[in-house]
């Protein structure tokens, strides 16, 4: 890579910068007139809902021949249920967050349709489906999923102002001992659901059951490719009260087993998490089940279902908070629940990573949406964020970059000695070593260099995972076909290639390779290693084409920076003509044959 190839790469993407611009403001502009229509629109359609019951109209019911009618709102006190007369019903509640439907048989959750992702529409936006539903109870061993729980009232409601809306369920366990009323709370603007079940007598134990799993909110890529179970996610997550747990897994696993502490349990998707929260320290046990859907092959995302069991509480009450998560990192932040660890985690262990990494990957996010805020254009804020860490992490890799240049100018020499005493391995390392003393060359500098690169690797893993998990590039255009970040950059879909194209022909990772390839060929000259120039680019070629595109642009822009350092100094220190490797005027010798006389 000369001068002049740098300079047309960077005027090639000044051109297309300056092209897009405009568009892309425009396209903003146009994302956030439809984001406004669907506020709009979401307002209209709950002020068509019923009016949700209040608290003082459900306390008025009276009960009617001993039996007290459950309502969207409060449970007449000492109200007998009679099974015989219970339907089946669903109860449908809508905030501006989601919609619920409540099933009284189980008094469960039955599904949640998630509204937005933070400002962005998902794909998918039913993340608990019908089948098996979630929250459904066990007390006492005795299984309430398939019992009729009373409740009376209106079929849907909408929460709406500062008001809060309660539905409540009424039922009791089989073996008639006890009764229970069961009520989900509701608020407009809340992303929770606070649970509260009263019991008529101390319970022994219990069991929260999630049966239904968590649905992703994205379209899931089908196909064969190594980098496609990155660019989506599936984890069982809990907080052990040290640090969140994030676990990926086929089959049963058991959390807590041995009674340690447990705040809260749940689901994670790529853009969005749900979890049951305690508010406090508990000694529950967490057991999470790994499955692939029926049909589907193994690559694609797992499912799990979720089981919380509380033993020995003898107590009459339980109470949880439901809460819908979409993973905007500053959102959860203004919890103070560690939910923030959901998306960027470090190990406990590794220096108390679970802190210092945390803030890194947030302090990564801001500068990502700082830049935003001035370019408005997710493509050139991830070009502008590497060149800006590149430039700052610069000093760690002058002494390394200079060191390389140095040790490749010594290779040829190397070379002559090795082919000198071919065969001869010890003769030839003892030479070597007496070459090096001579020319004040430290023959253990490469390892020492490594160090640079290791104080670089934290931040550059930040990169990657905040490129890759942060819901702000979603749907997020850069520049021509590019039209989210957040996907790979697929131009034409019928055509696919099991790990290679696993989702169709991508274009990026054609720059990335390229890039990589004159990236390790300007940096690699040891004849040992010559493999690498191509092992590499191949390799991350293979990795990309099923990468998010942000993460390719990342990784281009940043080869591009280190081909222009590189560049630089083997320029800066290419010695002289008639100077030796260490730099000091040597005679000029040939290296031809003297021709023989006649």
């Amino acid at each position: 890579m000369n001068r002049n190839s740098l300079m047309a790469w960077v005027l090639l993407l000044g051109l297309m910068f300056v092209w897009t611009g405009y568009k892309q403001r425009q396209a903003t502009a146009e994302n956030a007139k439809k984001i406004e229509q669907q506020k709009k629109d979401s307002v209209e359609n709950a002020a068509k809902l019923p009016a949700p019951v209040s608290a003082a109209d459900s306390a008025a019911i009276v009960a009617a021949g001993g039996h007290a009618p459950a309502t969207l709102g409060v449970v007449a006190p000492g109200a007998k249920i009679d099974s015989a007369v219970i339907a089946h019903r669903v109860i449908t509640v809508e905030t501006n967050k989601f919609v619920v439907q409540l099933d009284n048989q189980g008094a469960k959750i039955k599904s949640v349709y998630l509204k937005d992702l933070a400002g962005h529409k998902p794909f998918n936006p039913v993340i608990i489906p019908e089948e098996g539903g979630a929250l459904a109870l066990t007390v006492d061993n005795q299984d309430l999923s398939k019992l009729l729980w009373q409740v009376d009232g209106k079929d849907s409601l909408s929460v709406r102002g500062s008001e809060a809306a309660v539905v409540t369920f009424k039922g009791a366990t089989p073996d008639g001992k006890k009764t229970l009323v069961r009520t989900f709370t509701f608020t407009a603007d809340g992303t929770k659901i606070a649970q509260h079940l009263e019991a008529s007598a101390p319970m022994s134990s219990y069991a929260i059951s999630w049966m239904s799993g968590l649905s992703e909110t994205e379209r899931i890529a089908h196909g064969k490719g190594v980098g496609l179970m990155s660019t989506y996610f599936s984890e069982a997550i809990l907080d052990n009260g040290v640090n969140v747990e994030r676990v990926a897994f086929m089959g049963s696993k058991t959390f807590n087993e041995e009674s340690g502490v447990l705040k809260w349990a749940g689901l994670r998707r790529k853009y969005v998490a749900a979890v049951v929260n305690f508010n406090k320290e508990t000694t529950n046990k967490v057991v999470a089940v790994g499955r692939v859907p029926d049909g589907e092959e193994k690559t694609y995302p797992h499912d799990y279902t979720l089981q919380i069991f509380g033993n020995n509480v003898d107590e009459k009450t339980l109470d949880f908070d439901f809460l819908v998560l979409p993973l905007s990192y500053d959102q959860l932040l203004t919890y103070n629940q560690n939910y923030e660890k959901i998306i960027f985690s470090g190990w406990e262990s590794f220096f108390r990573a679970d802190v210092w990494y945390v803030g890194l990957c947030g302090a990564v996010l801001h500068l990502l949406k700082f830049f935003y805020g001035f370019v408005h254009n997710y493509g050139v804020a991830i070009i502008l964020l590497t060149l800006l860490v590149r430039t700052l992490t610069f000093p760690l890799t002058i002494a390394q970059t200079k060191q390389g240049v140095k040790m490749q100018q010594h290779m040829p020499a190397i070379a002559k000695i090795r082919e000198k005493h071919k065969g001869q391995p010890q003769k030839a390392n003892m030479e070597i070593m007496e070459y090096y003393k001579k020319e004040g060359v430290n023959p253990l500098s490469g390892v020492m260099g490594c160090f640079p690169v290791l104080l670089q690797m934290p931040i550059f893993i930040s990169l990657f995972n905040v490129l890759g998990r942060s819901v702000e590039l979603k749907g997020a255009p850069f520049v021509l076909w590019v039209h989210d970040l957040a996907r790979p950059d697929v131009v034409y879909e019928a055509f696919k290639v099991p790990y290679l194209f696993p989702l169709g022909v991508t274009i990026m990772p054609f720059f990335m390779a390229a890039t990589m390839f004159f990236q390790m060929k300007a940096s690699i000259k040891d004849p040992n290693q010559k493999f690498m120039v191509w092992m590499m680019p191949v390799m991350m070629f293979v990795f990309s084409c099923s990468f998010p595109s942000g993460l390719v642009l990342y990784w281009t822009v940043s080869n591009l920076f280190t081909i222009g350092q590189t560049y630089f100094f083997t320029n800066r220190l290419k010695p002289a003509a008639g100077a030796g490797a260490s730099g000091k005027n040597v005679p000029v010798v040939s290296t031809r044959k003297p021709s023989k006389t006649k």
